[in-house]
């Protein structure tokens, strides 16, 4: 693709046209892209992509090219015969090779990646050469950038600076009128609420029937009260890698609300009730440290009752795995659901609470089931969100093992609310789904940042997805010998010595009875 400052030119004809009378220099760039769908990073892909550029480059090409790359050839020889009206007398060129891939840091598939750099810039082309290999994290952060950017302007009935702070461009409290504040930026084109701008709040709406929350509404349809509401409420913060201040308005860019979600959410309920005298305070704050953005979602969320779990919803780890297990639900009929931010399902009617997981319940599940730590999911899972949380919500680690763990006691529950399965196995839950993985995957198990743990949790779902009798008779025979249910204690769930024993007897099980649907495995 080729780029005459930022218009794509697609023919001869539009590169001429775009190069024509014009009064200063054309930034020109060249821009090559291969794009995989696999989840590994390959030196042999990259060479080849390197040999296809430089092939196109060649006067002569040895590789056939189809209609698109021959005109794409002419576009480009057409733009060197116009050097002169360029900006530094060549062409600029940017290559992208994209995969699902983690983040690449092999020195093989780096070095590949200098060599296309070097290779092409050798060309003598090219004023420049960017080569950039763009992972999973990139392609996510791309497409949401794809949907545009949002921007506000907000006209100010009274506005005062913070002084200037460490990781804070600026900050300001400014008063603004609550119609267009609502008008600006809590409704898109469309004129439905920006659900996106609440990303980093660590709690979804909690509903209208709160008596915080019923209480500003009231306030809000009383004609004469609602001109006190900017007094009465304590205020929204946002911040902004952009902020931007006239006389007599501001204006923001790519904001997020961090703390004041459930009067924003109230305000745009109640919109058509809300007069030209109702105001709003405003905390604007321009950073792009995320370090202080965190600090700024802790300090401003303490005002109100916030358990220290919910601030895990700002870790890009587990905002990936909410997006994993939105798009594995899109595949799914009996989808199950990850509440990265408190009450975020709690109001759609058609989710069952069962197949909701919070964070710490996601937590306990990936803890027991492939940490090996039934115990302290089961007595200590405060645990697991603070001192273990790095352990547990490793970024390195495959999005497939939260979903297979979850799936996994999803699937239990269900059968003991059946009675399929003896409802008295419930407190030994935890215990039972370490059990589960160890009678299906033996006692070898892939890293869980491997690509081969896929494959183990797909194992996994197949066999609690069954609902026929041998596999029920399955896990109810794994029950019965890895515990006597009846000497379980208190005590006895709090020791790792039970969780190693289960371990054992369930490897001893999978033995005698090996399952029908894994692979053999030690």
């Amino acid at each position: 693709m080729i780029f005459v400052d930022d218009s794509y030119v697609s023919s001869v004809e539009e590169v001429e046209e775009a190069l024509r009378d014009r009064k200063r220099d054309a930034d020109v760039t060249v821009v090559f892209t291969q794009a995989k769908t696999s989840e590994s990073w390959s030196k042999g892909e990259i060479n080849t992509f390197e040999s296809a550029i430089n092939d196109f480059l060649s006067e002569a090409a040895s590789y056939p090219h189809s209609e698109f790359m021959k005109n794409a050839r002419e576009v480009f020889n057409t733009v060197l015969t116009h050097v002169g009206k360029i900006r530094d007398g060549k062409p600029k060129a940017e290559i992208y090779f994209a995969t699902t891939a983690r983040a690449a840091d092999a020195d093989e598939i780096l070095a590949a990646s200098s060599a296309i750099q070097r290779s092409v810039a050798g060309t003598g082309y090219f004023s420049s050469v960017h080569v950039e290999l763009i992972n999973r994290d990139s392609i996510v952060e791309l497409w949401t950038a794809a949907e545009g950017q949002v921007e506000a302007t907000l006209k100010v009935l009274g506005m005062a600076p913070f002084p200037k702070t460490p990781g804070i461009d600026e900050g300001y409290a400014v008063t603004v009128r609550a119609k267009e504040f609502i008008d600006q930026i809590l409704v898109d084109g469309n004129g439905r609420l920006r659900q996106r701008i609440f990303e980093e709040n660590v709690r979804d709406f909690l509903g209208s029937a709160g008596d915080v929350n019923q209480e500003m509404a009231e306030t809000l349809l009383d004609q004469v009260k609602q001109k006190r509401f900017g007094i009465l409420n304590n205020g929204i913060t946002m911040i902004s890698p952009d902020v931007r201040v006239g006389s007599l308005e501001i204006s923001i860019r790519d904001f997020q609300i961090v703390n004041g979600c459930q009067t924003s959410n109230v305000l745009f309920e109640n919109r058509d009730s809300i007069g030209a005298d109702a105001t709003i305070m405003l905390k604007l704050i321009e950073t792009s440290d995320a370090a202080v953005i965190d600090d700024i979602v802790r300090s401003t969320n303490r005002q109100a009752k916030v358990e220290e779990n919910q601030f895990l919803a700002t870790l890009d780890a587990v905002k990936a795995l909410e997006r994993y297990f939105e798009a594995r639900g899109a595949e799914d009929d009996l989808r199950l659901y990850f509440e990265r931010r408190k009450n975020q399902f709690s109001h759609r009617e058609n989710v069952k609470a069962i197949r909701v997981f919070d964070i710490k319940e996601i937590a306990r599940c990936v803890a027991a089931m492939f940490l090996d730590k039934p115990d302290i999911a089961s007595r200590y899972p405060n645990r697991l969100t603070s001192e273990m949380r790095a352990q547990v919500f490793d970024p390195t680690y495959q999005e497939e093992v939260y979903h297979a763990a979850a799936y996994t006691l999803y699937r239990l529950k269900i059968l003991m609310s059946n009675n399929r399965i003896e409802q008295r196995y419930s407190k030994l839950r935890w215990h039972m789904i370490m059990a589960i993985k160890y009678y299906i995957c033996g006692n070898v198990m892939p890293n869980m940042s491997s690509r081969k743990i896929k494959e183990k949790c797909e194992e996994i779902e197949a066999f609690m997805g069954k609902g026929d009798d041998g596999t029920i008779n399955a896990i109810r025979d794994l029950c019965a010998s890895i515990v006597d249910i009846d000497d379980i204690t208190r005590d006895k769930l709090k020791g790792s010595s039970l969780a190693q024993d289960v371990k054992a007897k369930a490897l001893a099980f999978r033995e005698a009875n090996p399952p029908k649907t894994s692979k053999t495995t030690a």
